[in-house]
Parts: C-alpha cells; sequence; structure tokens
C-alpha cells in the first residue's frame, strides 16, 4: 500500500548514522557493528532498546529494528521505547499490538475467552476509540516506519481475537481509519498469520480468508515461524514451513514478514542453516524478526522442546544466525 521495507529504510538509515556519529564510546561501539550496507531484507530482534548495544555485541550483529509487545490494557503509549530506538539508531520499529488484558500462561485455555472492552465488536463500535487515538499520535513521533502487527495469529484458537472474524475485518479497517485520521503515515500495517502446521493446507487457508481486511487495509503479510519441536519435531521442519510462505505470497500478493521466528534448542544450528537456504529462494520475504520472549506456545503444547534459550548464549547459532542477517545486506549479485 505504501512501499515496501527497503525503500524506506535508505534515508531512515542515513539519519540513524548521524545519529551514532556523536554518541558516547558505548555507542560508538554499537556504531561500529551497525556499519551495514542498506539491507535487502531487513532484521529485528525482540528486545528492549536500552539493551540492544549488549545484544548485537554478544550475537555479532546489529539489528535493523527492535521489537516488541504491547497489550492494550495498559492504556500507556510508547513514547520513551521510540525515543531510545531513536537514540540507538534504530531506522524501524515493530510492535504486537494486543487487544487484551493478558492472562496468566498457566490458566491455559481461558486466554482464548472474549473479553467485554476488548473484543472486536467493542473496537468496531468506538470502545477504545480514545486509546487507540492516542496511541497513532505516539506512534507518528517516530522518525522512521513502524510495523504495527495488530492482533496477531487470528486463524488460530489461542487468543480472544479470534472470536466473529467478520467483526475482526471491520474492526481492522476502523483502526486503519482512526491512524490515518491522525496523520500517523509513517505506520505500516502488518497482517500476521499463524501457519498452523495442526491443519492441512485447504482448511487453513479457507478459515484464514475469513480474516483478511483486503488488500488496501494492509500494507505487509506476516507470519510467525517457530519450531517447537520435541514430539512434533517433524511438524515444524523448514520444508513443512515454506510452502505455507509461498501460499501467503501467491494468495494475499504483498511482500511478507516474519513477524516472530525461534527454534527449538535441539537441533538449532542445523534449522538456522536450512532456515537461511529457504530465505535465499524467497527474496520476497522482507524482514525476519527474531524472538526469545518467554513462549505461551511452549506453555500450551505438552511435550514441545526447549525455546528457553539464548542466542546471544550460544556462539554456533548465533554464527548461523548472523549469516541469515548478512545474507539480507548483500545486494542482489553480490
Amino acid at each position: 500500500m505504501r512501499g515496501d521495507v527497503v525503500t524506506r529504510l535508505v534515508c531512515s538509515l542515513c539519519c540513524a548514522g548521524a545519529l551514532l556519529a556523536g554518541a558516547s564510546s558505548g555507542r560508538a561501539d554499537a556504531a561500529r557493528i551497525t556499519t551495514t550496507p542498506t539491507p535487502v531484507r531487513s532484521f529485528g530482534v525482540y528486545v528492549d532498546p536500552w539493551n540492544v548495544t549488549d545484544w548485537a555485541q554478544r550475537v555479532g550483529v546489529r539489528p535493523d529494528m527492535v521489537a516488541r509487545f504491547e497489550a492494550f490494557s495498559r492504556g500507556e503509549d510508547l513514547g520513551s521505547f521510540l525515543r531510545e530506538a531513536e537514540a540507538q539508531g534504530m531506522a524501524s520499529v515493530m510492535v504486537s499490538w494486543e487487544p487484551w488484558k493478558p492472562v496468566p500462561v498457566q490458566l491455559g485455555a481461558a486466554q482464548s475467552l472474549p473479553q467485554r472492552g476488548y473484543r472486536n465488536r467493542d473496537i468496531l463500535h468506538g470502545v477504545q476509540d480514545q486509546y487507540i487515538r492516542r496511541f497513532a499520535r505516539s506512534l507518528k513521533t517516530f522518525r522512521g516506519t513502524v510495523y504495527l502487527r495488530y492482533a496477531h495469529e487470528m486463524n488460530g484458537d489461542w487468543y480472544p481475537w479470534s472470536h466473529e472474524p467478520r467483526m475482526y475485518v471491520l474492526a481492522w479497517r476502523r483502526l486503519v481509519r482512526l491512524f490515518h485520521a491522525v496523520g500517523a503515515d509513517n505506520v505500516r500495517f502488518v497482517w500476521s498469520a499463524n501457519p498452523n502446521q495442526y491443519q492441512g493446507k485447504r482448511p487453513w487457508l479457507a478459515h484464514l480468508r475469513e480474516y483478511w481486511p483486503g488488500a488496501r487495509w494492509v500494507d505487509y503479510v506476516g507470519s510467525t515461524m517457530i519450531d517447537f519441536g520435541g514430539v512434533r519435531r517433524a511438524r515444524y521442519q523448514i520444508s513443512r514451513f515454506a510452502p505455507r510462505m509461498q501460499i501467503l505470497r501467491r494468495v494475499f500478493g504483498k511482500p511478507l514478514m516474519l513477524t516472530e521466528t525461534n527454534t527449538e534448542y535441539d537441533g538449532r544450528v542445523q534449522w538456522l542453516r536450512d532456515f537461511r537456504r529457504m530465505l535465499r529462494g524467497m527474496p520476497w520475504i522482507r524482514a525476519v524478526v527474531w524472538s526469545q520472549l518467554k513462549s505461551r506456545g511452549q506453555a500450551h503444547l505438552k511435550g514441545s522442546g526447549e525455546l528457553n534459550w539464548n542466542v546471544a548464549d550460544d556462539p554456533s547459532a548465533a554464527a548461523a544466525l548472523r549469516a541469515i542477517v548478512r545474507d539480507g545486506r548483500r545486494r542482489p549479485g553480490a
């Protein structure tokens, strides 16, 4: 709807270089890691911008964007997060924006129950308009691009916004209109699905289509891509993910972002190498966002593998991840 991530990063990255040039010695270390070509495929990580330099030094590569989750129930704007992201030279941020009051993971199925005031129909009927406008104005102040991943994984059954797909579509469109009304033109709307490997391709796609807001209301299609491993290891191999990514691209016709990516500890290096090969064949995947936050999915999926490991403490996995990031920073034919 408004162009792709590559062209919009050029000017912002130039500004980022100017910011870093005048920073302290700690920031100078960050600048040395940052010196890279403009990315063909950007790389993000779910980490506080206050900690991004430490993360980059430990992994050996600096992200192009930082990402975070934000729940409606907090009622807050993201001013301090955005200001620190700018200070760290970030040209873009991603916000996974969740219309709910988070439910403790130990309550299991209660997580999916509709919550009055946050339901799709409530948002459609204007219950959250005041907060949405305030949040939009906050994002508008960011000197770069904000990728807004609103109400993600809607085609699953573990979040309350999965109820009433038609209301989801209408609520999405209302939200986009509100952002446009306040002039938040730096925001890109990311419609981020789940690959649902437990479903066959046809029922998965048929259900997913019910949530599609329409091409004019979406800038990027996103997808979670997490290898939960364990007893379901075969289900999460790259050879199973790749066809779903191709379907998303073909059916919805938008550039794709992998908005939440991770893998279990066992077999992590090989999975990352396979992931790298997949990305080389899919130049239309414009961003990869790495997440090692506590996983709700791991808590609900009995027999899953170990996701609570840290790539920053794992040299072999960090090397595999660096190779993926560096591939995205090479121009075609380089």
